[in-house]
């Protein structure tokens, strides 16, 4: 019966050995199951070894589902690894077995019998018993199938390497095609380590490249899902074998703490023309330390070596392309702004066309900027001007430049500079008033230190700063030209927040210091056109004072001429009036000849005054009282014309030193000149109030009437000597007045509202 059923069972044996319809395992898995049935067995166990650890790597149990295969038994530990270790049969309990090896409920004896070629150990099958200690017909009983099982372990370590060759082939095919496509290591190393997990040549991969420009090194992974829960501490074993390769060492392995997916790792430099680029890391099951495996892994190191190396050359040749043409931008933007703030000597156009600059086009260089003058008397950086990306038009080339870029420039036109002055946020800008204190704001801090100074977003800016946006990073650049700081420039990217960089900063400061040149010759072109023109109005002044002294000293000699023959024609044609009747016409005549002669001897003794200089007898005066006694000598035509008076004085004494009697014949005729103007129900307005000349005391006196103003053409003459509009008048009431006004060191200022009336503003100094 026994021989039977050992034949029996040796026929089964090779019946499911044979099945070439079935895969290895399942082959091994069904001998495994036939053996524990056929002789009462709890389990039946097939480990294979791998030599080049000395350690039995993969287990086939009638105890455990094929996905728990990998185990990782050293020689000489557990049954198994003893019987591996001597090649002798070893017997053990439960107790004294390895923690991979499987042991049933309630087994009671242990057995592992090891399978040799030769000299070699090509497996060890274990049996345990389910009562007591394995009877030796039992271990006789197996003596017939341990062929088959010993065949069967080399088929399927023949399988799994023939699987790996395939396996290793496709993935050097579809990295060969991925390699074709040129692309960037950021996008290559996941493609290329998705292909290493999804082809089964490991479960977790990672390349880790070393510390570029930027000082950090970048890491990239790919895992399957099974062995995400051991993803933490892979990669820390991966950090440790990365610093070792890196630092030269070969390519090492080791076991992964705890893990039951993936039990082993294996980490290799990449390399290229002797250059470490990083490590390639795999992990996975024992097959890993297979040497086909670790040169195959080379292999791969040396595939991606070479693609990394050609995609890193073409990222930073795209990076050099792409900083060449933001350079080649700011060069040629520099350039054309030079060529534009040369051509351009006009102030307030050439503010408008810097911050235009800075903040126009597609891609401006920040949104927004303001615009600070230094006002070193005053103590303060003056608000000029301030422009966002949202206002600035698009810089033009005039229609004129051609399109040399070695003669462009840019214009501006006055539409577009109206707009941007009278936006709300240039209307914020022009508001401010900057001390020019380190520790009041940051652009008088710019300025005083000639330096850029940069504030990032997190910090916010100080009561006294122009910048409205609070958490927002911003930069103030002085504008500095012959090693002074003439303004300063701000600028933030309030509504975009992007970040405002390095290349930004270092931009930003060339600008500046090119526009502040700009600036400083603008003022200084501004200065010297109001120096020639107040030294052409001196000269002129100089020539108009000759002209007119030469036809006073004229105008004097021919009064007093004409004063003596003219005192006896008025005298014999009064003497006339006196004896003629009134009622003749000859006493009409002679009173015509006496009046006439009157009006001529006042023009001559107003002549005679002009020509002559005039003495100034200072004394203390009251102003308010030599206004009163200047109404009250007009007061009969004023009141002839019905003209209505109204006086304003200041409650404050208005005392100064002058010439009391002179100061009235200023203010008479003033008043007559009015009165003149006015017809009947005109209003007279007299106030007389504290003021300022040139930043010191001084008193005011304001005289304005409704009789219609003065006419457009004849406003720039009316202090001409001999100039009149007025019938009978001589042209020297209000030249007269100025010179009185100008001996005494005032102004007389005119402020004329056609259609209504005009207003003169005498102010002069108190000297008390």
């Amino acid at each position: 019966m026994a021989a039977r059923n050992g034949h029996n069972l040796l026929e089964e044996a090779l019946r499911i050995a044979l099945a070439t319809s079935r895969s290895q395992p399942a082959r091994l898995a069904s001998l495994l199951r036939l053996a524990a049935d056929a002789f009462g067995l709890a389990s039946a166990t097939l480990y294979l070894p791998d030599p080049n650890l000395s350690a039995l790597t993969q287990r086939f149990s009638t105890l455990l589902p094929p996905s728990e295969r990998h185990c990782q038994i050293p020689y000489g530990e557990g049954c198994a690894g003893r019987a591996a270790l001597s090649h002798d049969l070893t017997a053990a309990s439960c107790e004294l077995l390895h923690r991979d090896e499987p042991c049933a409920s309630g087994a009671a004896g242990y057995l592992a019998l090891p399978l040799l070629e030769g000299k070699r150990l090509s497996a060890v099958l274990s049996l345990q018993s389910a009562q007591g200690p394995l009877a030796p017909q039992v271990v006789q009983g197996f003596q017939p199938l341990l062929p088959l099982f010993g065949v069967a372990g080399a088929g399927l370590v023949a399988e799994q390497a023939a699987e790996r060759s395939r396996r290793n082939l496709s993935l050097i095919t579809s990295l060969g095609l991925l390699l074709n496509d040129p692309l960037e290591p950021g996008e290559l190393l996941p493609r290329l380590l998705r292909l290493c997990t999804g082809s089964g040549l490991a479960l977790c991969a990672v390349v880790r490249l070393s510390a570029g420009e930027k000082g950090k090194p970048r890491l990239f992974r790919s895992c399957r899902r099974q062995a995400q829960p051991e993803l933490p501490g892979m990669l820390r074993l991966e950090q440790v074998l990365a610093a070792r390769v890196l630092a030269g060492e070969a390519p090492c392995s080791e076991a992964v703490e705890g893990g039951a997916a993936a039990g082993r790792a294996l980490c290799v430099a990449l390399s290229s023309s002797g250059r470490t680029l990083g490590s390639l890391s795999f992990f996975g099951g024992p097959e890993l330390l297979d040497p086909e495996q670790s040169e195959f892994a080379g292999t791969l190191a040396c595939l991606i070596s070479s693609a990394l190396a050609e995609a890193i050359s073409s990222e930073r040749i795209s990076s050099f392309a792409l900083e060449n043409d933001k350079k080649l931008k700011e060069l040629s933007l520099l350039y054309r702004m030079s060529n534009t703030m040369l051509s351009t000597i006009k102030l307030n156009k050439l503010i408008h066309l810097t911050l235009t600059a800075l903040t126009s086009g597609p891609t401006p260089f920040f949104d927004r900027a303001m615009l600070f003058l230094t006002n070193e008397r005053a103590g303060v950086l003056l608000g000029m001007l301030g422009v966002t990306s949202e206002d600035s038009p698009p810089l033009r080339a005039p229609k004129d430049s051609g399109n040399d870029l070695l003669s462009s420039r840019w214009d501006i036109s006055e539409e577009d500079m109206a707009a941007q002055r009278d936006s709300e946020f240039s209307r914020q800008v022009l508001g401010k008033r900057l001390e020019l204190d380190v520790t009041q704001n940051i652009a008088s801090q710019a300025v005083l230190e000639k330096r850029l100074i940069y504030v990032p977003g997190e910090e916010l800016g100080e009561e006294g700063d122009p910048h409205p946006g609070h958490g927002t990073a911003f930069a103030a650049s002085p504008l500095i030209a012959h090693g002074q700081a003439v303004g300063a420039v701000m600028v933030d990217n309030a509504l975009t927040r992007a970040p405002i960089t390095q290349e930004d900063l270092r931009f930003l400061q060339l600008f500046t210091n090119q526009a502040g040149m700009a600036i400083e010759n603008s003022i200084l072109y501004n200065k010297i056109e109001d120096a020639n023109r107040q030294l052409c109005e001196a000269q002129e002044s100089l020539l108009q004072k000759e002209r007119l002294a030469a036809i006073g000293e004229m105008a004097a000699g021919i009064a007093h001429e004409l004063k003596g023959p003219l005192v006896s024609i008025g005298g014999f044609a009064g003497r006339l009036t006196k004896k003629l009747p009134h009622d003749s016409n000859e006493w009409g005549h002679a009173d015509l000849i006496v009046r006439e002669v009157l009006r001529l001897e006042s023009i001559l003794s107003e002549i005679l005054l002009f020509s002559k200089k005039a003495t100034i007898c200072y004394h203390r005066c009251n102003l308010a009282q030599i206004v009163k006694e200047s109404l009250a000598v007009v007061t009969p035509p004023l009141e002839e014309k019905r003209i209505s008076v109204t006086t304003r004085f200041s409650r404050q004494k208005l005392v100064l030193l002058g010439d009391g009697q002179q100061l009235k014949q200023v203010f008479i005729n003033i008043i007559l000149n009015a009165v003149d103007a006015m017809g009947s129900g005109g209003k007279l307005v007299v106030q007389a109030t504290p003021d300022e000349l040139d930043g010191k005391e001084a008193v005011c006196v304001r005289i304005s009437d409704t009789g219609g103003g003065i006419p457009i053409e004849a406003l720039s003459s009316i202090f001409t000597p001999f100039y009149t509009t007025k019938e009978n008048g001589t042209g020297l009431g209000l030249p007269i007045a100025n010179r009185i006004i100008t001996n005494h060191g005032g102004k007389i200022q005119v402020v004329n509202k056609p259609g209504h009336g005009v207003e003169f503003k005498v102010i002069l100094p108190k000297h008390t």
